[in-house]
C-alpha cells in the first residue's frame, strides 16, 4: 500500500530520530528528482547546481517541520519551500559577487520578485536541524553557514567570527562537502 506524501510527514514528525528513519529517505527519494529539475532551472553561470540542491533538501526538511495538513497538501508547500529557499540561494551568491565584482551581469539572476517576501519557512533555528548540522559540522564551519544562511556576505562572515574571507570561504566550501555528502 502506497502512503501519502502528508501521511509520511505525519509519521516522520513521530518520529524521535526522523533524519535517520526510512520514512525519511523514502520522502526524500520522492523529491530529489523536484529538486535536481528546480536547481537545473533555477542555477546560473555563478552558481551551483548541487549546492541548489543542497538547499532544495534543506528546505525539504524544514518543509516537513512546518506543514500544517489542514491548509493543504504537502507536495505544493514543499515544492514552494524548495524553490524559495533556491532562489533565496541565487540571490544571496549574486550579492556576494556584486560585493566583489563591480562588472558582474545582474541580469543572471532570475527576476521572479523578491524571494525573501515570498519565503515560506523560517525555522532554521529548528533544534533538531541545529543538532544534526552540529554533529557533522566544526563549530567553525557551523557558525560561517548560519551567517551564510542569514544572507550575511563572506567580508560580513569573517569580520563577525573574527577570521579572513578565505578562512570564511573555506569554512563554508567544507560545510557545504559535508552536507552534499549526508544530504545526497
Amino acid at each position: 500500500m502506497k502512503v501519502s506524501d502528508e501521511e509520511l510527514v505525519g509519521i516522520i514528525k513521530e518520529q524521535a530520530d526522523p533524519m535517520q528513519s526510512s520514512e525519511t529517505a523514502l520522502l526524500i527519494s520522492r523529491y530529489s528528482r523536484v529538486i535536481r529539475i528546480k536547481a537545473a532551472k533555477l542555477h546560473t553561470a555563478d552558481t551551483d547546481p548541487e549546492d541548489l540542491c543542497q538547499e532544495g533538501y534543506l528546505a525539504l526538511f524544514e518543509a516537513v517541520r512546518a506543514f500544517d495538513a489542514d491548509k493543504g497538501a504537502f507536495s505544493p508547500f514543499a515544492g514552494k519551500c524548495i524553490e524559495n529557499r533556491m532562489k533565496n540561494a541565487v540571490l544571496r551568491e549574486a550579492r556576494g559577487r556584486l560585493e566583489k565584482d563591480e562588472d558582474f551581469d545582474v541580469t543572471l539572476v532570475p527576476d521572479e520578485g523578491s524571494a525573501a517576501e515570498e519565503l515560506v519557512i523560517t525555522k532554521e533555528n529548528d533544534s533538531e536541524i541545529v543538532e544534526m548540522l552540529l554533529s557533522h559540522l566544526t563549530e567553525k564551519e557551523y557558525n560561517a553557514l548560519r551567517l551564510y544562511i542569514d544572507g550575511y556576505s563572506y567580508k560580513q562572515i569573517a569580520e563577525k567570527m573574527d577570521i579572513t574571507p578565505k578562512s570564511a570561504d573555506n569554512a563554508l566550501s567544507r560545510a557545504r562537502k559535508k552536507l552534499r555528502e549526508l544530504l545526497l
